[in-house]
């Protein structure tokens, strides 16, 4: 069942390192999807993955998202490997990153691209069926045809699954319009802030 919650609309800082752009991005919380069986334990490791084409996004993201939910006393890792072109070595080491993490959840973050209506229906696919490692080749897809700074909406996705059955349990979308205003420092901030709103109200921690 999806949680509609009000939008949550945040103007982020404008950056220098970008060029062009004199209009601000706005990022939107669109709507988030809940199990209805969440886990009734805290997660005891969460473990932060994400896959884009821009490797200091993922970083940025990363870090943040991992200092804001431990903030918060989720014990929450950013794992230092990121994802960009799908090649069967790099799904490898993808599995491996999550097998040696000792995780038992999964918090994976992608941009989707600018395609409204494709993303509506595979967001809605995250609360079905897919599994963790069905999600990666969907995503990866999806980095490797979107320049994520250079379309003028950007829609993202992050999802938590747990490693056991390999299960989503949890997943956000959100868009941000005129990204290219900003890098991956100056984007990370508020839109972990606007994640991390959203983990809480549908009683994440």
């Amino acid at each position: 069942m999806f949680s509609r919650l009000a939008p949550v609309i945040v103007v982020l800082g404008a950056a220098a390192f970008l060029q062009g752009c004199g209009t601000q991005p706005v990022t939107t919380l669109e709507l988030t999807w809940v199990s209805p069986q969440l886990p009734q334990e805290p997660f005891k490791r969460l473990l932060i993955i994400s896959v884009a084409r821009d490797e200091f996004v993922q970083i940025a993201f990363q870090d943040r998202m991992a200092e804001a939910l431990k903030a918060r006393g989720v014990n929450a890792v950013a794992s230092k490997r990121y994802f960009t072109s799908g090649t069967d070595a790099e799904k490898e080491r993808f599995k491996r990153s999550i097998e040696e993490s000792g995780a038992d959840f999964v918090l994976i973050a992608h941009v989707t691209g600018r395609d409204t209506k494709t993303r509506d229906d595979q967001f809605m696919t995250i609360g079905d069926a897919t599994g963790l490692y069905t999600a990666y080749d969907r995503y990866v897809s999806v980095a490797r045809s979107s320049n994520d700074y250079s379309l003028e909406t950007v829609i993202a996705e992050v999802a938590i699954f747990s490693l056991q059955g390999q299960k989503p349990i949890w997943s956000a979308r959100t868009r941000t319009e005129n990204p290219r205003a900003t890098t991956g420092e100056g984007f990370a901030p508020r839109y972990v802030a606007i994640l991390v709103e959203a983990m809480k109200k549908d009683k994440l921690f």
